[in-house]
């Protein structure tokens, strides 16, 4: 089978400029002091099944990355695609607990060691304790090689601001939504949010650390805040904030509805209420590859909700925590 494309995607963002007229200066004027840098915001990722948003902006004289892939050949060549600009990577920032979103950093450590390692005090911690095994996993995924993030250089903070060529770009930190701690980037003077894994577009999300009361909650709040920017996903396009949200919440009320209504009727979830559910997500959402990449994707993502509601799991009852053999 023919490996799929990995494609680097480009959007500029080209900054306000403040000048006194608002509008361009002659060829022969002199620079304008309040000029704002222009930033470019490039989305490197492989289309199909497990496909990750990672993103770096890139300034006049530095770069900043933003997520680091899941596996260390693609982050190789989004390393190479950075290289090839000539400017330096200033600083690296982790978003979430996650993978996907962490696995490829000792490419980008490698071939940028002075660059700053950025993340906020949960998600060291997070990463750190390892509690759900995510290292290990990826460490038997490819090999002994294979090095744990290094600790951050400096931590950050909900509200911090950073710059990118002297542009602001504001630090946001969501608690208790797809993962228990989600960092989000804001570009104010070009409205636009990098939202890591709050959203998911228009792929099944992963609901294993998620918590389906709160995430809800925190796209609305971003709707208000960020209404007429535009999103940057975890996965998936890019968007207006206020479709891509309100898409994400009703994709969370479908499937939590599917596990309350059909599934949890009697507190227990069989096996054929399971399958089911699966075949509604799916038929409701055609087409929808899995944000992980794994097959067995929607069945933990029941599962998981399950769990979350106080239900129980009719193998668990009868003795059997194996993994049901659909392998949907």
């Amino acid at each position: 089978m023919r490996a799929a494309p990995f494609m680097i995607g480009l959007m500029a963002l080209t900054l306000a400029i403040a000048g006194c007229n608002g509008g361009g200066s002659d060829a022969g004027d002199a620079p304008d002091a309040n000029a704002v840098a222009d930033i470019e915001i490039h989305r490197p990722h492989r289309p199909g099944p497990g496909t990750v948003n990672s993103y770096w902006l890139e300034g006049p004289d530095e770069i900043l990355v933003f997520d680091t892939q899941r596996e260390i050949d693609l982050a190789e060549r989004v390393v190479a695609a950075i290289e090839a600009t000539g400017k330096p990577v200033t600083a690296i920032v982790i978003s979430h607990y996650d993978p996907g979103h962490f696995g490829g950093i000792q490419a980008f450590t490698a071939a940028f060691p002075d660059a700053e390692i950025l993340m906020t005090e949960g998600v060291a911690e997070q990463i750190d304790r390892d509690l759900s095994g995510y290292i290990e996993r990826l460490r038997e995924a490819q090999g002994d090689d294979y090095r744990a993030p290094p600790e951050p250089t400096r931590l950050i903070a909900n509200r911090e601001e950073l710059t990118v060529s002297g542009v602001p770009v504001i630090v946001h930190v969501a608690t208790g939504t797809e993962a228990e701690s989600m960092t989000m980037l804001a570009i104010p003077s070009e409205r636009a949010l990098l939202a890591s894994d709050l959203v998911a577009n228009r792929m099944h999300p992963d609901f294993a650390d998620a918590n389906i009361d709160s995430w809800p909650r925190a796209l609305d709040r971003i709707t208000r805040e960020f209404s007429g920017y535009t999103l940057f996903p975890g996965h998936g396009e890019p968007g207006p904030v206020n479709l891509l949200a309100a898409n994400q919440i009703a994709y969370i009320s479908f499937v939590r509805g599917q596990v309350e209504r059909d599934i949890l009727s009697d507190d227990v979830a069989s096996e054929a209420e399971i399958n089911a559910a699966i075949a509604a997500i799916r038929s409701n959402y055609p087409g929808w590859e899995s944000a992980t990449g794994r097959p067995a994707q929607l069945r933990r993502n029941l599962e998981a909700i399950v769990a979350q509601l106080g239900g129980a799991l009719e193998s668990e009852q009868a003795g059997d925590t194996g993994e049901a053999a659909s392998g949907l």
